[in-house]
């Protein structure tokens, strides 16, 4: 019977839950967002972050604790709240 057919429609709980898919990062305090499980050290210096990866180096801060990523082909397995900072690799002028 054409009466009885159901719409799928997205309930609030589904939207929910493809809201969790998204996981939350920073770059130097920005607040970013990405739904992919991996990025790779290339795409957060130069799509998120806006930077040169030649003048750049792009660190992972966790708690006390840096690590450096040097390969900017690397793959970061992405979990939410993690912290990253820049680094320029150019020399400070002194005046």
């Amino acid at each position: 019977m054409d009466g009885n057919k159901t719409e799928h429609r997205p309930v609030d709980g589904e939207k929910n839950r493809e809201r969790e898919k998204e996981i939350v990062f920073f770059i130097d305090s920005e607040k970013f967002e990405t739904d992919q499980a991996t990025l790779t050290v290339r795409t957060l210096l130069v799509d998120y972050a806006k930077e040169d990866p030649i003048q750049t180096t792009l660190a992972l801060r966790h708690g006390n604790d840096i690590k450096k990523y040097t390969n900017i082909d690397e793959s970061v397995a992405m979990k939410n709240g993690m912290k990253f900072i820049i680094f320029h690799n150019t020399p400070t002028p002194v005046s």
